[in-house]
Parts: C-alpha cells; structure tokens; sequence
C-alpha cells in the first residue's frame, strides 16, 4: 500500500474516521476479506493506541462508513465510470484513489453533510498518499459526481 506522507496536524474523530475507512477499503479490495472481518481487524488492533490502549477515533462513523461504502461500491464504481474521461475505465484508477472515491461518495449519497465539506476531507485524505496531480483528479471526480447527485431528486435514484 502507499505509503502515508507525513503530516503536521494529526486526524481527529470523524476525520480519522475516514482516514481508516480508506484504508480498510483498500484491505477489502486487495485481500477479498468481507469488510466486517476487516471492520473487526481495525476495531482490535489498528486502531488502538498501543499506550493508552483506547480507540482514537469515532469507531461507529468509521464502521458505518467501511461496511456502507463497501456495499455500494459496484453500484458507486458505475458512477465513478461514468465521471471519467472517455477511455478511462475504473481499472485504470489507482487502488487508493479508488478507495477514497468509494468511501466519498458513500458519504454523498447517504449523509447531510454538505458536499464541500465531505470533498474537502477526502483531499486532504488524497494529499496524504499523493502529489497534487491525484489531489486535482479526486476532486473533479467528486465536483462532478456531487453536482449530478445532488442537484437530482432522491425520487429519481442513484
């Protein structure tokens, strides 16, 4: 897996969240483990603080967030096809990236929370793993999608 690039704040709560969501959707995707197991894998040991032997970030928001975008994603990997250019396939997309689209649009599609917000917290996630040129392609991704989505009525479905 892509190595995390160093940060000068470190992620709180829902941010860390996600941040572990990410990363347990990249583990689903690689090891074809059922995202529960993976769910319960960071629940006991990844997530734990080795010193204070606690969980440092929202646990529900991160296995809500795991084992719901897990259960879309071959619904969310046709939206995400069909934001990109001609010729790009979802094959061609880096297996992080990847999961940060899937976790993403989860959190589009089934919270209130305001598109800006949820795609500024997946680039800052983005900006942990990459160089600006993924930063810039995660974000038309997501602009694109969260406009389509957002803008159609939940009577016409995703």
């Amino acid at each position: 897996m892509t190595q995390l690039r160093p940060s000068k704040t470190a992620f709180k709560g829902r941010t860390a969240g996600r941040l572990a969501a990410v990363q347990a959707l990249f583990q689903i995707e690689q090891s074809q483990a059922s995202s529960s197991s993976v769910v319960l894998e960071f629940l006991n040991h990844r997530l734990k603080d080795p010193t204070e032997n606690r969980v440092k970030i929202d646990t529900t928001f991160f296995s809500k967030l795991t084992e719901g975008a897990w259960t879309l994603h071959q619904r969310s990997d046709e939206v995400i096809e069909g934001a990109l250019k001609t010729g790009w396939s979802l094959d061609r997309i880096e297996s992080v990236t990847r999961a940060i689209l899937r976790a993403a649009l989860y959190e589009i599609l089934e919270t209130q929370t305001d598109s800006s917000v949820i795609i500024d917290e997946y680039l800052n996630i983005t900006r942990k793993f990459f160089d600006d040129r993924e930063v810039a392609f995660v974000n038309g991704i997501l602009n694109t999608i969260a406009t389509k989505i957002r803008n159609v009525s939940s009577a016409e479905g995703f």
